[in-house]
């Protein structure tokens, strides 16, 4: 008995800390969503190849060399007929020419050559060149665009975790007093003190106090699902979080709107797009323009019999510069050029209609902040009479003084108006979160 007791002892030792739960601060969690987000990595491969890319137009510029080698060894002799001697005939001044079959080939043959090709000039490699750099600027920008947005929602979702916390601990403490209050109505009921329409009455309302409790479990667990999942946890993984539900920041103060454009990413992403277009109309304008190009080979052959290759020797050098000039295309290069024209004027009324959004957003986001601010500090007005309302119902009830539905209303009161409160905060700092986000931050 000893030794099972001994062993139970140390399961309980090693399961324990294996269930307890991680605790999660909204900092590490944001953490984790950059870290595991899966819209997150994708993003981050994007930049990646947005970067092979820019390093792919880069070689365009560079010049480019190559070695090639090769070797033949000729298993049996090549002949081929050559005019060998000439003989007189009877038509005098006339020689015919006869020909013998000649050797022209060697055991061993042996070539070697290297060649390189450099550019110039190449306006249109430099323009790619200049629009894959940009490209990438743009392709971080919208990174960063969309990870403001995911740890936007993710801390949205943290607190919204936190509020169907504090909601399931309401309803259970509502649970509890239900149930201690239908305890208390059987004892009273049963030595005479108080009616069987009363007592029935706390039987109602604490048995219709569980399905509540119940619902408010299943849509905290269904969230709990959603913010495991966002942040690449495992499901079965036990967490805590650990920040407060009512503890929230103070209004922010007014901000430029000058500072806003400079800190947002979508807006700079704007701006990114206007010069990839400005780029673009330069990419076509040097299609017009010649290229020069230039290029340097050298080759090597050698030829022998047996197994040697020195009995012939042949060396070739070559430098060579080459121009090309466009002269017409059928029309494509204004029909081009015009189509990024507009593309440009496009993305200025882009820009001009973004920075019209990004005013009507701050303003929206500053009266939602205002007006969860207030409604806070009237439910906590409410909770703190609803709570004197529920003890003085209490006592009455006791008593005796006070009726079962008296009691119900002040349960229901008190339960409604803590609800609201943490309500209230969550709105606020949703609204907060969109603030920061509005902001770039």
């Amino acid at each position: 008995m000893k030794r099972k007791a001994a062993f139970a002892v140390i399961l309980i030792l090693v399961i324990v800390p294996c269930l307890a739960a991680e605790e999660i601060d909204l900092a590490s969690y944001l953490q984790r969503v950059e870290e595991h987000n899966k819209s997150l990595q994708i993003a981050r491969s994007d930049v990646a190849q947005t970067e092979e890319m820019k390093k792919q137009a880069l070689a365009g510029l560079l010049p480019n060399a190559g070695l090639q080698a090769a070797y033949t060894r000729n298993l049996n002799e090549i002949t081929q007929p050559m005019a060998s001697y000439a003989t007189a005939s009877a038509i005098p001044g006339v020689y015919p020419i006869t020909y013998t079959d000649q050797v022209v080939s060697f055991n061993n043959e042996l070539d070697l050559a290297a060649a390189a090709n450099f550019p110039i000039y190449d306006g249109s490699a430099w323009a790619r060149y200049h629009q894959a750099s940009e490209g990438v600027n743009a392709r971080k920008a919208g990174y960063d665009y969309q990870l403001k947005a995911v740890a936007n929602g993710a801390k949205k979702l943290y607190f919204q975790l936190l509020l169907l916390n504090e909601v399931v601990k309401v309803k259970e403490a509502s649970e509890k007093i239900a149930q201690d209050n239908y305890n208390d109505a059987q004892a009273k009921f049963k030595v005479g003190l108080l009616t069987e329409l009363d007592a029935l009455m706390a039987e109602v309302a604490w048995k219709g106090k569980v399905p509540e409790t119940a619902e408010a479990r299943r849509n905290r667990d269904i969230a709990l699902l959603g913010f495991k999942r966002l942040a690449g946890i495992p499901a079965e993984e036990n967490v805590s979080l650990t920040e407060s539900m009512e503890t929230y920041p103070d209004v922010p103060l007014e901000v430029r709107l000058a500072d806003v454009l400079s800190a947002r990413s979508d807006y700079a992403l704007l701006l990114r797009q206007k010069t990839l277009s400005e780029l673009a109309i330069d990419a076509v304008r040097a299609n017009y323009f010649p290229t020069f190009s230039g290029s340097f080979a050298i080759a090597n052959q050698r030829f022998g019999n047996d197994w040697k290759l020195g009995d012939y020797d042949s060396l070739a050098i070559q430098l060579g510069l080459k121009v090309t000039l466009p002269v017409y295309e059928g029309g494509y290069r204004s029909a081009k050029l015009a189509e990024e024209e507009i593309g440009l004027k496009k993305s200025d009324l882009q820009i001009v209609q973004k920075q019209e959004d990004i005013q009507t957003e701050l303003t929206g986001v500053k009266l939602r902040l205002d007006e969860a601010r207030q409604r806070i500090e009237n439910a906590n007005s409410v909770q703190t009479v609803a709570q004197r309302a529920f003890d003085r119902a209490t006592v009455s009830f006791k008593n005796g003084v006070a009726t079962q539905l008296q009691l119900s209303q002040a349960t229901l009161s008190l339960e409604g108006s803590r609800l609201a409160f943490l309500s209230a905060i969550y709105d606020y700092r949703a609204a907060y979160f969109d603030w920061e986000f509005a902001v770039g931050r």
